[in-house]
């Protein structure tokens, strides 16, 4: 049940974002939102044209003078990580009550499978991102998930996609909507408090790299596995184990693997090991200056990671069959015994 207050809470524009990967879809729920809790709509329309989309979002929804505040309709191409951080900083005039992802049932989990690249509207080619890589941060920074278009899809498949969708962003909330007349039915009471928590690391990978979560909706098919390794990657077989993880037939079907890494080739680096369906990134998040020191027990360093931290979520997965695969990718005793120095003379590109 819904209850709201008219006087607006001093901290900020009331702000709702709606997000999802199909359009028609994100823009019914948003436009009935909207209706229903007498907000004011913000469109990704009236965003198209922004060469930044999440600024202007911040911008139009500053200025609305609607009391219940403001739904915004978010574009695909926006970051729901960089949309979460803009709408609940502290400098700025709104406050980020939610942010709901809507899910077309009927097409599951497709989008995060396209291999297709966002280009920003004054952007070079080279500035792109990956579309599934935008895609994920969707269900992943969500705190509540709505599935629409669900009831032609058979038990058995709603249910994995249920616990799939769990497993990605488990502190989000998972709803079915049948008839937008319902929507009433699958919202919070409002105003939140305390509201959004844009610091909290909400993403299924980000939890089992951390310490785990416990699971509510569970189904045979869907597998959360935790690699922990203090050893580096060999940089040749690391590349050889991510061609593998795009292969269903491999491990079954890899849907989300991040966390940290390192490659002994650049072994002082700590990386992002960001991949989704088809699509894999490795950025740098660290460097630390004294590799000996991340193999001194009684120095005193905090690094992301020694070696691997990594979570794997997916479809059918070979559990045994990963492991293995990610054991035979690290440096083997004669390897790692040879020391940061012998590392550095590795390949640092892949051929």
């Amino acid at each position: 049940m819904i209850s709201q207050d008219n006087a607006r809470p001093s901290a900020g524009v009331p702000v709702l974002a709606v997000v999802g990967t199909r359009p028609d879809a994100r823009l019914e729920y948003a436009t009935e939102l909207a209706r229903t809790l007498d907000r004011q709509l913000v469109t990704s329309f009236q965003l198209r044209a922004a060469e930044e989309p999440v600024a202007e979002a911040s911008r139009l929804t500053a200025r609305v003078e609607t009391p219940a505040g403001a739904v915004v309709e978010i574009p695909d191409r926006v970051s729901t990580a960089d949309l979460a951080s803009e709408l609940s900083s502290t400098a700025s005039a709104t406050r980020l009550d939610g942010v709901i992802c809507v899910v077309d049932a009927s097409h599951g989990v497709q989008d995060l499978f396209r291999e297709d690249y966002l280009v920003p509207r004054s952007g070079h080619p080279s500035t792109a991102t990956a579309r599934s890589l935008v895609s994920i941060t969707h269900v992943e920074y969500a705190s509540l998930i709505v599935l629409v278009n669900w009831e032609d899809v058979a038990t058995d498949e709603l249910r994995t996609l249920l616990a799939l969708l769990h497993h990605l962003s488990p502190l989000a909330r998972v709803r079915l909507l049948e008839d937008m007349a319902d929507m009433e039915d699958t919202l919070p009471d409002l105003p939140a408090n305390p509201g959004y928590d844009a610091q909290l690391d909400r993403a299924g990978w980000a939890q089992l790299v951390a310490h785990g979560f416990e699971t509510f909706i569970h189904d045979d098919r869907v597998t959360a596995l935790h690699y922990d390794c203090a050893r580096p990657f060999h940089p040749v077989r690391m590349h050889e184990l991510v061609h593998e993880l795009m292969s269903p037939e491999r491990f079954g079907t890899v849907v989300r693997s991040a966390g940290y890494c390192r490659v002994a080739s650049s072994a002082n680096v700590t990386g992002h090991w960001n991949h989704v369906g088809k699509v894999m990134a490795l950025s740098p998040v660290s460097l630390d200056d004294e590799l000996e020191l991340l193999l001194d027990p009684w120095a005193d360093t905090d690094p992301l990671t020694v070696g691997q931290n990594l979570a794997f979520i997916g479809l059918d997965l070979d559990r045994e069959g990963l492991i293995s695969a990610l054991d035979r990718a690290v440096l083997t005793d004669e390897e790692f015994l040879a020391g940061p120095s012998a590392w550095a003379e590795q390949v640092k590109r892949l051929r």
